[in-house]
Protein backbone atom coordinates (compact mmCIF):
# COMPACT_ATOMS: atom_id res chain seq x y z
CA UNK A 1 0.00 0.00 0.00
CA UNK A 2 1.43 3.10 -0.86
CA UNK A 3 3.27 4.76 2.07
CA UNK A 4 2.07 7.23 4.53
CA UNK A 5 -1.27 7.17 3.21
CA UNK A 6 -4.56 6.87 5.78
CA UNK A 7 -8.56 7.94 5.32
CA UNK A 8 -7.67 11.06 6.50
CA UNK A 9 -5.03 12.52 4.11
CA UNK A 10 -6.19 10.43 1.03
CA UNK A 11 -7.92 13.52 -0.31
CA UNK A 12 -4.52 15.63 -0.29
CA UNK A 13 -2.44 12.90 -2.02
CA UNK A 14 -1.85 12.47 -5.82
CA UNK A 15 -4.20 10.39 -8.43
CA UNK A 16 -2.00 7.40 -8.64
CA UNK A 17 -1.55 7.31 -4.95
CA UNK A 18 -5.13 7.26 -4.20
CA UNK A 19 -5.55 4.60 -6.67
CA UNK A 20 -3.18 2.94 -5.35
CA UNK A 21 -4.54 2.73 -2.08
CA UNK A 22 -7.79 2.13 -2.71
CA UNK A 23 -7.31 -0.81 -5.02
CA UNK A 24 -4.90 -2.52 -2.35
CA UNK A 25 -7.43 -1.57 0.39
CA UNK A 26 -10.30 -3.61 -1.61
CA UNK A 27 -7.69 -6.22 -2.32
CA UNK A 28 -7.01 -6.61 1.64
CA UNK A 29 -10.69 -6.64 2.18
CA UNK A 30 -11.35 -9.25 -0.82
CA UNK A 31 -8.90 -11.57 1.09
CA UNK A 32 -10.69 -11.11 4.94
CA UNK A 33 -13.88 -11.98 3.22
CA UNK A 34 -12.63 -15.34 1.60
CA UNK A 35 -10.77 -16.49 4.11
CA UNK A 36 -14.34 -15.75 6.33
CA UNK A 37 -17.07 -16.71 3.68
CA UNK A 38 -15.20 -18.61 0.82
CA UNK A 39 -14.72 -17.18 -2.66
CA UNK A 40 -18.79 -18.12 -3.61
CA UNK A 41 -20.19 -16.00 -0.67
CA UNK A 42 -17.85 -13.35 -1.16
CA UNK A 43 -19.58 -10.50 -3.00
CA UNK A 44 -19.12 -6.97 -3.72
CA UNK A 45 -21.19 -5.45 -1.16
CA UNK A 46 -19.46 -7.26 1.68
CA UNK A 47 -16.31 -6.36 -0.01
CA UNK A 48 -17.38 -2.56 0.36
CA UNK A 49 -18.51 -2.94 3.82
CA UNK A 50 -15.40 -4.72 4.96
CA UNK A 51 -13.44 -2.09 3.38
CA UNK A 52 -15.72 0.64 4.48
CA UNK A 53 -16.31 2.24 0.77
CA UNK A 54 -19.51 2.38 -1.17
CA UNK A 55 -20.21 -0.66 -3.58
CA UNK A 56 -20.10 2.24 -6.43
CA UNK A 57 -16.43 2.53 -5.11
CA UNK A 58 -15.82 -0.97 -5.97
CA UNK A 59 -17.12 -0.75 -8.87
CA UNK A 60 -14.73 2.01 -9.58
CA UNK A 61 -11.68 0.44 -9.44
CA UNK A 62 -12.42 -3.27 -10.35
CA UNK A 63 -15.42 -3.48 -12.81
CA UNK A 64 -16.03 -6.48 -11.59
CA UNK A 65 -16.09 -9.25 -9.10
CA UNK A 66 -14.20 -11.38 -11.30
CA UNK A 67 -12.04 -8.59 -11.90
CA UNK A 68 -11.20 -8.15 -8.47
CA UNK A 69 -10.78 -11.88 -7.73
CA UNK A 70 -8.27 -12.27 -10.76
CA UNK A 71 -6.25 -8.99 -9.48
CA UNK A 72 -6.47 -10.75 -5.78
CA UNK A 73 -4.81 -13.99 -6.93
CA UNK A 74 -1.78 -11.88 -8.75
CA UNK A 75 -1.46 -9.89 -5.75
CA UNK A 76 -0.99 -12.89 -3.76
CA UNK A 77 1.09 -14.91 -6.55
CA UNK A 78 3.41 -11.74 -6.94
CA UNK A 79 3.92 -11.57 -3.46
CA UNK A 80 5.50 -15.03 -2.66
CA UNK A 81 7.10 -15.38 -6.17
CA UNK A 82 8.68 -12.31 -4.98
CA UNK A 83 9.34 -13.46 -1.10
CA UNK A 84 11.33 -16.66 -2.37
CA UNK A 85 13.31 -15.15 -5.38
CA UNK A 86 14.52 -12.64 -2.79
CA UNK A 87 15.60 -15.27 -0.27
CA UNK A 88 17.47 -16.96 -3.19
CA UNK A 89 18.95 -13.53 -4.24
CA UNK A 90 20.41 -12.91 -0.87
CA UNK A 91 21.16 -16.19 -0.31
CA UNK A 92 24.65 -15.91 -3.09
CA UNK A 93 25.71 -18.74 -5.74
CA UNK A 94 25.49 -21.70 -3.36
CA UNK A 95 23.02 -24.22 -4.33
CA UNK A 96 23.31 -25.82 -0.55
CA UNK A 97 22.32 -22.41 1.10
CA UNK A 98 19.63 -21.46 -1.71
CA UNK A 99 17.73 -24.41 -1.23
CA UNK A 100 17.71 -23.58 2.52
CA UNK A 101 16.64 -20.37 2.11
CA UNK A 102 14.12 -21.01 -0.71
CA UNK A 103 12.47 -23.60 2.18
CA UNK A 104 12.66 -20.67 4.86
CA UNK A 105 11.04 -18.35 2.47
CA UNK A 106 8.48 -20.40 2.18
CA UNK A 107 6.90 -20.32 5.93
CA UNK A 108 7.85 -16.58 6.40
CA UNK A 109 5.08 -14.51 7.99
CA UNK A 110 3.94 -12.39 5.21
CA UNK A 111 3.07 -15.90 3.20
CA UNK A 112 3.00 -18.60 5.82
CA UNK A 113 -0.04 -17.39 7.75
CA UNK A 114 -3.56 -18.70 8.61
CA UNK A 115 -5.56 -16.19 6.14
CA UNK A 116 -3.72 -16.34 3.51
CA UNK A 117 -2.79 -19.92 3.22
CA UNK A 118 -7.05 -20.39 3.43
CA UNK A 119 -7.11 -17.91 0.65
CA UNK A 120 -4.58 -19.93 -1.44
CA UNK A 121 -6.81 -23.08 -1.10
CA UNK A 122 -9.64 -21.23 -2.00
CA UNK A 123 -8.39 -20.22 -5.41
CA UNK A 124 -6.61 -23.45 -5.88
CA UNK A 125 -10.41 -25.29 -5.61
CA UNK A 126 -11.43 -22.89 -8.34
CA UNK A 127 -8.61 -22.90 -10.36
CA UNK A 128 -10.23 -25.93 -11.82
CA UNK A 129 -13.14 -24.10 -13.38
CA UNK A 130 -11.02 -21.29 -13.93
CA UNK A 131 -9.00 -21.21 -16.50
CA UNK A 132 -7.07 -17.77 -15.69
CA UNK A 133 -7.06 -19.26 -12.18
CA UNK A 134 -5.13 -22.03 -13.45
CA UNK A 135 -2.90 -20.19 -15.58
CA UNK A 136 -2.11 -17.96 -12.68
CA UNK A 137 -1.65 -20.51 -10.14
CA UNK A 138 0.24 -22.83 -12.30
CA UNK A 139 2.78 -20.76 -13.65
CA UNK A 140 3.69 -20.02 -10.13
CA UNK A 141 3.89 -23.95 -9.15
CA UNK A 142 5.94 -24.50 -12.52
CA UNK A 143 8.10 -21.86 -11.53
CA UNK A 144 8.48 -23.22 -7.78
CA UNK A 145 9.42 -26.55 -8.55
CA UNK A 146 11.64 -25.91 -11.56
CA UNK A 147 13.48 -24.12 -8.84
CA UNK A 148 13.73 -26.46 -6.74
CA UNK A 149 14.73 -29.24 -9.11
CA UNK A 150 17.63 -27.30 -10.61
CA UNK A 151 19.07 -26.75 -7.18
CA UNK A 152 18.58 -30.42 -6.21
CA UNK A 153 20.56 -31.09 -9.16
CA UNK A 154 23.15 -28.97 -8.35
CA UNK A 155 23.46 -30.28 -4.76
CA UNK A 156 23.34 -34.10 -6.14
CA UNK A 157 26.11 -33.04 -9.25
CA UNK A 158 28.53 -31.70 -6.59
CA UNK A 159 27.22 -33.53 -2.97
CA UNK A 160 25.41 -36.90 -4.24
CA UNK A 161 22.32 -37.80 -2.97
CA UNK A 162 20.24 -40.78 -1.61
CA UNK A 163 17.43 -40.00 -4.30
CA UNK A 164 17.37 -38.70 -7.58
CA UNK A 165 17.16 -35.36 -8.45
CA UNK A 166 13.62 -35.85 -9.53
CA UNK A 167 12.75 -37.88 -6.54
CA UNK A 168 14.20 -35.21 -4.31
CA UNK A 169 12.54 -32.21 -5.61
CA UNK A 170 9.38 -34.00 -5.13
CA UNK A 171 9.43 -35.19 -2.15
CA UNK A 172 10.89 -31.20 -0.34
CA UNK A 173 8.16 -29.72 -2.53
CA UNK A 174 5.40 -32.13 -1.47
CA UNK A 175 6.58 -31.78 2.28
CA UNK A 176 6.60 -27.76 2.60
CA UNK A 177 2.62 -28.64 0.65
CA UNK A 178 1.58 -30.71 3.56
CA UNK A 179 3.51 -28.41 6.03
CA UNK A 180 1.11 -25.99 4.70
CA UNK A 181 -1.75 -28.11 5.04
CA UNK A 182 -1.17 -28.59 8.38
CA UNK A 183 -0.71 -25.12 9.61
CA UNK A 184 -4.02 -24.68 8.13
CA UNK A 185 -6.24 -27.78 9.25
CA UNK A 186 -4.10 -28.70 12.21
CA UNK A 187 -4.28 -28.82 15.59
CA UNK A 188 -3.55 -24.89 17.42
CA UNK A 189 0.18 -24.85 18.11
CA UNK A 190 1.95 -25.61 14.97
CA UNK A 191 4.70 -23.59 14.78
CA UNK A 192 7.29 -21.89 11.22
CA UNK A 193 10.27 -23.23 13.29
CA UNK A 194 9.09 -26.63 13.48
CA UNK A 195 8.13 -26.93 10.05
CA UNK A 196 11.27 -25.61 8.87
CA UNK A 197 13.61 -28.19 11.05
CA UNK A 198 11.04 -30.88 9.87
CA UNK A 199 12.29 -30.29 6.14
CA UNK A 200 15.62 -29.31 7.19
CA UNK A 201 15.89 -33.20 8.75
CA UNK A 202 14.53 -34.42 5.34
CA UNK A 203 17.05 -32.66 3.33
CA UNK A 204 19.91 -34.22 5.92
CA UNK A 205 18.82 -37.52 4.78
CA UNK A 206 18.32 -36.66 0.72
CA UNK A 207 21.88 -35.43 1.06
CA UNK A 208 23.61 -37.10 3.75
CA UNK A 209 26.92 -35.66 2.25
CA UNK A 210 26.18 -31.92 2.00
CA UNK A 211 27.23 -29.73 5.05
CA UNK A 212 24.76 -29.79 8.02
CA UNK A 213 22.39 -27.47 8.44
CA UNK A 214 20.95 -26.00 11.88
CA UNK A 215 16.88 -24.76 11.13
Amino acid sequence: MSANITEKNFASRNRKSQREFRKRQLIDATIDCIDKLGISQTTLARIAERAGISQGNVVFYFHSKDELLEQTLHFLNDEHTSNWQKALADAGPDPWSRLQALIKASFAPQVFNRKKISVWYAFWGESRSRPKYMRVCGASDRAFSDTILKLCQAIESRDGSGLSPQTAAQSIEGMIDGMWQSFLLGSPGFKRAQAISTIFELLGNIFPQSPRIEA
